[in-house]
């Protein structure tokens, strides 16, 4: 891979060469576009408001965006939270979710510092 990004993306943990062969056809420019949408993308922040309130419906719905936004994005160490949350969530409970949400919110911040 070419672009800086990409190669620091993978050394941590990211399927990158999959995913960019897979999902975006091998364009590394349209890959950097598409990881660009990501800080726009609230569901972190509705996933957090859903959790402290309790609400199992809500943090499902909320988990369950990012975690394929994180499948679709190839942000592997991120699905692997993601997928934490939603499948206790998935079978009604939220039980752990803000424990595991504390090392995702953590964890997201990491990737959109490297994003820029």
């Amino acid at each position: 891979m070419e672009n800086a990004l990409l190669n620091q993306l993978q050394a941590h943990g990211c399927s990158i060469e999959t995913t960019l062969n897979d999902t975006f056809g091998g364009s590394e420019g349209f890959y950097v576009k598409m990881l660009g949408k990501l800080p726009a993308n609230d569901a972190i922040v509705r996933l957090r408001a859903a959790i402290d309130a309790g609400d199992v419906q809500a943090t499902f719905a909320a988990s369950h965006e990012l975690k394929g936004m994180y499948a679709t994005l190839g942000l592997t160490p991120l699905y692997d939270l993601c997928v934490k949350i939603v499948e206790p969530a998935r079978a009604g409970s939220i039980d752990g979710a803000a424990t595991t949400l504390v090392e995702l919110e953590r964890r997201h911040r990491e990737f959109l510092e490297l994003i820029g």
